[in-house]
């Protein structure tokens, strides 16, 4: 081959890779900056039913590529329905509200799923519009039969990225902000259960509206034992966990506190705990803290901690750690079941996300604690 010839050959390779450059860069771009501002045009009038990318058949085949997740999520599951999976309504087209425009119906195809809560009838997930066009809500399925009931919608456009369920006074708690400042609100199951959208085209009536201190953003929540623990996701610094008390009636404890800094009423923190940092949500399951971890496209992580008075949940401290497929959100307890929810799915991430899992997961506590570790591939020693 003559210098030419050489010449010539580099000019062509280079010109091969500008091409594969330009249409990275392209895709990038698609992926990850379009498609979380725009949203799908449809001539849909009514919240999709059906999932949004997999067939029951098609989510398990690719999530058997995840042999241990795979196993903790349908083994033994067969004589359930759908294999206990619940699919996320709403990805392609869900009725909620134009925001600015009062109680104008609308419909949203880019809504998002983040939080995550099971009653004793429902299953109930909260979505907001990564447009920040329409009104968050909140999807209700049926727990037995896996049926989409409707669509709940909230007032104004919260990220909603924690839900909680308080069994005895039977309310919902969701998580907002007002003007950056962390707020937690709750709605009666009987609001939620009697909301009908056609009724009225309004946002649900909620039960208390409170003022969280001590914390910078709640962005997701869990109830236990009396008390609303609301955490603040950091991307890369420790956060924590705030521990809030509530009266007879369910409400959460107000007070005014000028030492503290305070011009109104605000709940006030009993207490609170460090965690590590990308936390998406938290359960408490027997004597151990369940904290679900991610960031972007990174493999999501959930770690098992021993409940401890230091209240000191980082890294270092963890007794097990599982890998699991990206954007892994809110995670629920119910007896040995561990309900947890992706936000992969939403149109926002599915080109940018390799494991979309368009469905809430029901993982087997009792396998996962009991699983051998020096099997699985997905398991990080710590």
């Amino acid at each position: 081959m003559n210098k030419e010839m050489k010449h010539s050959f580099r000019i062509f390779i280079l010109k091969i890779l500008a091409v594969v450059f330009v249409l990275c860069i392209c895709y990038f771009l698609y992926a990850f900056v379009y498609r979380a501002k725009t949203e799908l045009p449809t001539k849909a009038v009514v919240t999709n039913r059906g999932a949004a990318v997999y067939t029951l058949r098609g989510q398990k085949q690719m999530l058997s590529q995840k042999e241990d997740f795979s196993y903790f999520a349908f083994d033994g599951r067969e004589k359930e329905k759908e294999y206990g999976t619940y699919v996320i309504p709403g990805l392609k087209n869900t009725r909620t509200l134009l925001t600015k425009k009062g109680a104008t119906p609308a419909m949203c195809t880019s809504m998002t799923p983040q939080g995550l809560a099971v009653t004793e009838d429902y299953v109930l997930v909260s979505a907001y519009c990564s447009t920040q066009k329409h009104n968050s809500v909140i999807y209700v399925i049926d727990k037995e039969n896996h049926n989409f009931i409707k669509e709940v919608i909230l007032p104004g456009q919260p990220h909603v990225g924690g839900l909680a369920y308080d069994p005895e006074h039977k309310l919902l708690w969701c998580s907002s902000n007002i003007n950056g400042i962390a707020q937690a609100v709750s709605i009666k199951m009987d609001t939620i259960e009697a909301y009908d959208y056609d009724d009225s085209h309004l946002p649900v009536d909620t039960f208390q509206i409170v003022s969280l201190y001590g914390i910078v953003r709640d962005s997701f929540m869990t109830f236990y034992k009396g008390c609303l623990y609301v955490g603040c996701f950091e991307k890369y610094n420790e956060s924590v966990i705030a521990r809030y008390g509530v009266d007879e009636e369910g409400k959460l404890i107000n007070t005014m506190d000028e030492k503290l800094g305070m011009d109104f009423e605000m709940a006030v923190p009993l207490d609170y705990s460090t965690i590590s940092e990308q936390v998406q949500g938290i359960a408490f399951y027997n004597d151990k803290l369940l904290i679900s971890h991610s960031f972007g496209i990174l493999p999501s992580r959930l770690v098992f901690y021993e409940q401890s008075d230091k209240r000191l949940y980082v890294n270092e401290n963890s007794a097990r750690t599982y890998r699991f497929p990206e954007r892994l959100e809110q995670i629920v307890v119910e007896g040995d079941s561990l309900y947890v929810m992706f936000e992969s799915c939403a149109y926002a991430y599915r080109a940018s996300s390799v494991n979309i899992v368009d469905r809430v997961l029901k993982l087997n506590l009792s396998k996962m604690e009991t699983y051998d570790e020096e099997e699985s591939l997905f398991f990080l020693s710590e």
